[in-house]
């Protein structure tokens, strides 16, 4: 096996591992605290690139997109859970119905100002670094890095805060966390916006790497829920672990099969497992 490929590959896991970590650690948590399902959310993710896509247009530069992405899919996070999810709480079925509708609703609306086709972010980091013996793009190193530090924070945040074990005990039960004078409406507002400002963190940060089109998130969107059914439904930590399996599992079959074989190979692999352990890897029985 050529150690420069394994390497390359490795290296495009952890850039893959932590983008779908990225993305998946708010839909789980809202999932944990809500039981419901946010349809929309790969379009939460597609437009926080296209955020980064329209501010670098404005002239207001690439890194400064990258910081206002997240705010601005806060505050779109929080109207949209004021609007539909608030009213909406304890119908799943509903709530699926309501925000795939949003999702096609994005969709259609980013085609009509955007076109269908999709655009092109320039790399803010068009160089290439020596890492475990091969140049990898700096770009791609920078997200590595900087992904990490972040989803670090966010797990601390949650295992040593008073705020993350007030969510843990919102999940684990929700009415007695209301009795204990918690306010659980607040936990849901704010994980939400979280959530939603995480997407387009997210997005904005894979815009360089991927065609920024308005049918792009619908293809995370599906990653994204296996992340989290095989890491375990509304668990942070399985959510991280389910981003490693999936991220890294694909990039390490791609040593041994085509990039489509391996794509097909790991999403069985993740069938298999959800058969095995319904309640993923990390989740409660």
């Amino acid at each position: 096996m050529d150690l420069e490929f394994a390497a390359r590959n490795l290296l495009n896991g952890a850039t893959i591992s932590v983008l779908l970590i990225l993305l998946s650690l708010g839909l789980s948590v809202i999932y944990g605290l809500m039981k419901m399902l946010n349809m929309a959310h790969g379009e939460f993710f597609i437009l926080g690139a296209f955020s980064v896509l329209l501010l670098m247009r404005l002239k207001i530069g690439f890194w400064l997109g990258v910081a206002l992405a997240p705010v601005i899919m806060g505050v779109f996070g929080l109207l949209v859970y004021k609007v539909l999810f608030k009213s909406l709480y304890g119908k799943p079925t509903a709530t699926i119905l309501a925000t795939w509708g949003l999702s096609m609703i994005i969709r259609q609306s980013l085609q009509i100002t955007m076109g269908a086709r999709p655009h092109v972010v320039e790399n803010p980091f068009p160089g290439a670094v020596s890492l475990l013996g091969v140049q990898y793009p700096a770009y791609r190193v920078f997200i590595i890095a900087a992904g990490t530090l972040l989803i670090l924070t966010i797990v601390w945040l949650y295992l040593r805060t008073t705020f993350g074990l007030q969510i843990r005990a919102a999940i684990h039960n929700r009415e007695l966390t209301s009795a204990l004078g918690i306010n659980t409406e607040r936990i849901n507002t704010f994980s939400f916006v979280i959530g939603s400002a995480l997407a387009g963190l997210a997005g904005a940060l894979l815009a360089p790497l991927i065609p920024v089109g308005p049918l792009t998130g619908l293809s995370y969107l599906i990653k994204v829920f296996f992340v989290i059914i095989v890491g375990g439904a509304g668990s942070l930590i399985g959510t991280v672990v389910g981003g490693l399996v999936i991220g890294g599992g694909e990039s390490l079959l791609q040593l041994f099969l085509s990039p489509l074989g391996a794509e097909i190979a790991i999403l069985v692999l993740a069938v298999v497992l959800i058969s095995l352990r319904p309640s993923g890897l990390v989740g409660q029985r």
